[in-house]
């Protein structure tokens, strides 16, 4: 089951693929955060592929940190989820808890996604998750393409940054340094694989 715009109803999610396969996931209480249905996750895992193995994962808007740990289910390194709101905190953590992840594997960083791409989570990823509440697009999307093209910076050779967004809100073509690698659209969500561009 899954709401018309791609989200999952609060509460029945569970990993796709890979070691916690079927495994539950906890997911934040209102609507504030609507995770991505279970058929829409496992798509961006099939896409993702072979990069997804020992990758560094940031995923920024977290919510209850599903895209991370599916990740991680399929073999990436470690992954750091950022989030803001305290009862997507919450659900991540008690994820990880229930999952037996220590910090080596995901951190669970609070704060403002805007502000990641110049401090308060250093490093290079490999694959970064870039899923705003849609309402931000449709106020801010300034803002969105704005972090996106920061992120470049943060990126390992070959890495991708992945986009969702209520399709129509959110422009990928023309940001600096990025190329779009793949473009899906499932019903009213579409999913932007952007990545550097070929030397």
């Amino acid at each position: 089951m899954r709401c018309a715009d791609g989200t999952a109803p609060v509460g029945v999610i569970r990993v796709t693929g890979g070691v916690w396969r079927g495994r539950r996931l906890r997911t934040p209480r209102g609507d504030g955060t609507r995770p991505s249905s279970d058929a829409y996750r496992e798509s961006v895992m099939q896409i993702l592929g072979d990069r997804i193995h020992a990758a560094r994962v940031l995923d920024l808007f977290a919510g209850s940190g599903a895209l991370g740990i599916e990740c991680l289910s399929r073999g990436a390194e470690c992954v750091v989820a950022l989030e803001r709101a305290r009862g997507a905190l919450d659900a991540i953590r008690r994820n990880a808890a229930e999952l037996e992840l220590d910090e080596d594997r995901l951190r669970v960083v609070a704060g403002d996604a805007y502000r990641a791409a110049r401090r308060g989570v250093p490093g290079v990823f490999d694959i970064v998750f870039v899923a705003p509440p849609y309402p931000q697009f449709r106020d801010a999307g300034h803002r969105v393409r704005k972090l996106v093209a920061e992120l470049r910076e943060r990126l390992a050779a070959g890495g991708v940054i992945v986009v969702q967004a209520g399709s129509g809100d959110f422009h990928a073509a023309g940001l600096p340094g990025l190329v779009i690698d793949d473009e899906r659209r499932y019903g009213k969500t579409t999913f932007w694989f952007l990545g550097a561009p070929a030397s």
